[in-house]
């Protein structure tokens, strides 16, 4: 059974592609949101910056802590009292045990704790735009990396249709050459350019390997897995400049990663400023204290019962530390806000150049694709021309490799429009979507 598989491997490789599961672009953008390691790992990310957005993280919150300890043991007691009394005890036995509860809350921090909070919130936000981030820029991976496959399958398809006509046109000049009607130049030349035609779509086909490889890799799994994807680019000309553009400052993760760090710097610096203010802490206690000892002055001593106090403190001179570190606090924001303007100008470039390109590609396929039709019916005439002699092998010659530009024309204007609209929708945080 096992050489079976082998024979079939070897000699009917056809055989296993026309089996291979068909990956459609929607499929490969579910499996990577699914499985791809980055996307997984910001996910997590941004779920432990949720989990410590909490009041307790703040400081608001109390603490509560029970304390208990016991203590045995002997003591060798010499005691002379003031009223004459003489004590000496040797191995007198000692039984003490301290417990208590105590709790403390900071109810005044100088507004300290409602800016942690809110800090805490914006990391949080922080969090959720950075997967978001990495969830948009892995469908655009794979949204590439699927079209690029796509790309070189035509191109293959392309080259095989071209290779007909080198073969036709060898036919020809091997059956002039038998008969002494053309020189030898003309069959060596026409096998050289066949071979090269060969040779391009070996090329191709290792092209469209590799990138199998790298889509499996995006989607985190084997990468020989087996798959075939659409064979075909399919054009949308309806995007919506104007209203794409308006949701970039909206949507855009990079663009909202900088709102959100602006955020947490002001909060931070609300929390250096809390350090100019008091505070004020709740402390509650209750205490049991009992001790036993079997000789001595006092052979028992307890003590238990609630207790409760207010701690202020009121800084009065730190050495001008917090004055120093606002200014630095003022100066970075003031960097992170020419920062986002900074973010928010290069997505706007980005988009507009997508923009033009995703539009230049549309006009060029469709330029390409009607001068594709008037390539293919002179190369088909040329042909016909050689066959009676009306033309030389060179003019054939330019023909084909005529038809061979338009076609890779043809492709590559389809594949920049697919690749631009991609870029636009990843920009306007619409990729998803």
């Amino acid at each position: 059974m096992k050489h079976c598989k082998i024979f079939i491997v070897l000699f009917f490789p056809s055989l296993l592609a026309a089996q291979a599961p068909i990956l459609t672009l929607q499929q490969a953008i579910q499996e990577a949101m699914k499985n791809n390691f980055d996307v997984i790992i910001t996910k997590n990310t941004a779920e432990i910056s949720q989990i410590n957005n909490k009041w307790a993280n703040a400081g608001l919150m109390p603490t509560v802590s029970i304390t208990a300890n016991k203590l045995l043991g002997t003591n060798n007691i010499e005691q002379n009292l003031v009223n004459g009394t003489e004590i000496k005890t040797s191995g007198a036995s000692v039984n003490n045990l301290n417990a208590g509860l105590a709790a403390s809350w900071r109810f005044f921090d100088g507004m300290a704790m409602f800016a942690t909070k809110k800090r805490l919130e914006e990391i949080e936000k922080t969090g959720m735009y950075t997967f978001t981030k990495t969830a948009n820029e892995t469908i655009y991976n794979v949204t590439t990396a699927y079209y690029d496959i796509v790309r070189l399958q035509q191109q293959v398809k392309a080259i095989k249709e071209v290779i007909t006509l080198y073969e036709e046109r060898l036919k020809i000049a091997e059956a002039r050459f038998n008969i002494g009607s053309s020189p030898k130049t003309d069959m060596l030349q026409a096998k050289v350019d066949l071979n090269e035609q060969q040779t391009n779509l070996t090329t191709a086909e290792n092209a469209i390997s590799l990138g199998k490889v790298t889509l499996n890799n995006l989607l985190a799994r084997d990468p020989a897995t087996v798959f075939e994807t659409a064979d075909s680019f399919v054009l949308n000309r309806q995007v919506n400049y104007l209203l794409l553009q308006q949701k970039l400052e909206q949507q855009n993760p990079d663009v909202l990663i900088a709102k959100s760090n602006i955020a947490i710097m002001l909060q931070t610096k609300k929390e250096l400023n809390a350090q100019r203010l008091p505070t004020a802490t709740l402390n509650g206690n209750y205490n049991f204290v009992r001790n036993r000892n079997a000789a001595g002055f006092t052979l028992l001593n307890q003590t238990y019962g609630p207790s409760a106090s207010v701690g202020i403190v009121i800084p009065i001179f730190i050495g001008g530390l917090v004055k120093q570190q606002l200014r630095a606090a003022d100066l970075n924001i003031k960097n992170q806000e020419l920062a986002s303007s900074q973010v928010k100008n290069q997505v706007l470039s980005a988009f507009t150049n997508a923009y033009l390109n995703y539009n230049n590609g549309l006009k060029l396929a469709e330029m390409e694709k009607n001068n594709l039709e008037l390539v293919k019916e002179n190369n088909m005439i040329n042909l016909e021309r050689f066959k009676k002699l009306s033309i030389t092998s060179v003019e054939l010659r330019q023909g084909q490799i005529n038809y061979t530009d338009a076609q890779y024309r043809l492709i590559n204007a389809q594949y920049q429009s697919k690749i631009a609209e991609a870029e636009m929708l990843l920009l306007a945080g619409e990729i998803a979507d």
